[in-house]
């Protein structure tokens, strides 16, 4: 193959551990009448890409799969029936790499146009770090929780990149925020608009009144005791599980209090949910705040892999493609 028609991609053929992953050329795909020829220069690395690798995840794959879901770039082909995007333009996506679609840690992509959207203006790097987080909190809290403003949120883990974009989600939409959290991370939560409570043993003991809503982004905490926090009618979002995943609860309390119970993971959000979420965050992009990030080369992505799963890690990894 004329090496003008190669790309430099982290690839896996094989689902297993990070050692799987490999660095090498594959051609650069071809677009179909729908998709858009994307540059990257960044892709982020999620956590949900390591559980696609190893096959924790299970969904549909490519025999070459680039792994990756999120990464901006510059439009440099576009199909016959594309309407929104011109060459030239700059996008970004959150939705590739699972579900049968190839993966974005690669030098091009070829992306259905339905799955991308226009980059904000400023520092594309620090929009990356963003999107995950950003679109998994903008879809719980625009979407899935039934509150008004005024109401209560607990959200269990607001130092987490999850967290602390849940609890600005929650904020823009006039809600009231608790977070359990390590007193260090207090002042950067309190900044954020919550008011943080120690999560150490007798949390609860903290908490005044019921609260409307807990978002689990932990798994740590027993079923049993965010209910006893939950008002008549709340709902609890389970997001993270314990390594121990079994919970029991009293089930009379339960629907008495017509409380609610739902699991939710981003992988399994339809296009339509996405699109609306990433669209919230475009309208608030000036509004939110990125988190840390920092930049690895394509041929430390199985590394990436590595520290994306270690809980002493705290910033969002880039890998470079440039």
């Amino acid at each position: 193959m004329n090496p003008q028609n190669l790309m430099s991609a982290a690839y896996f053929t094989h689902t297993g551990g990070p050692e799987e992953i490999q660095i090498g050329s594959l051609p650069i795909p071809t677009i179909g009448p729908t998709d858009v020829l994307v540059a990257i220069p960044e892709a982020a690395v999620d956590r949900v890409d390591a559980y696609v690798r190893s096959g924790a995840f299970q969904t549909p794959l490519q025999t070459q799969q680039v792994i990756g879901r999120d990464a901006w770039g510059s439009v440099q082909a576009v199909g016959a029936a594309v309407s929104q995007f011109q060459p030239g333009d700059r996008v970004w996506t959150n939705s590739m790499g699972y579900g049968g679609r190839q993966g974005i840690t690669a030098q091009f992509a070829a992306i259905p146009e339905a799955r991308l959207l226009p980059l904000p203006a400023g520092d594309p790097s620090a929009w990356l770090a963003l999107v995950h987080p950003g679109a998994t909190a903008a879809l719980i809290v625009t979407q899935l929780l039934t509150l008004t403003p005024g109401q209560t949120l607990l959200v269990e883990g607001g130092a987490g990149h999850v967290g602390r974009m849940l609890i600005q989600c929650a904020k823009l939409c006039g809600l009231r925020v608790i977070t359990t959290a390590n007193p260090r991370d207090f002042p950067a939560l309190q900044a954020l608009g919550a008011t943080p409570i120690d999560y150490a043993a007798g949390w609860e003991n903290q908490l005044t009144q019921p609260v409307d809503a807990i978002i689990d982004t932990s798994g740590h905490v027993p079923l049993q005791l965010n209910l006893d926090q939950l008002a008549v009618g709340g709902q609890i979002i389970l997001i993270a599980a314990a390594a121990n995943p079994t919970a029991t609860f009293n089930l009379p309390q339960f629907y008495m209090n017509d409380q609610r119970l739902q699991g939710f993971v981003i992988s399994r959000a339809s296009l339509t949910a996405l699109t609306q979420a990433n669209r919230w965050l475009l309208a608030h992009a000036n509004q939110l705040t990125a988190p840390a990030y920092q930049r690895l080369p394509l041929s430390d992505a199985a590394v990436a892999h590595q520290m994306v799963m270690d809980p002493q890690v705290k910033q969002r990894l880039l890998i470079s493609l440039t």
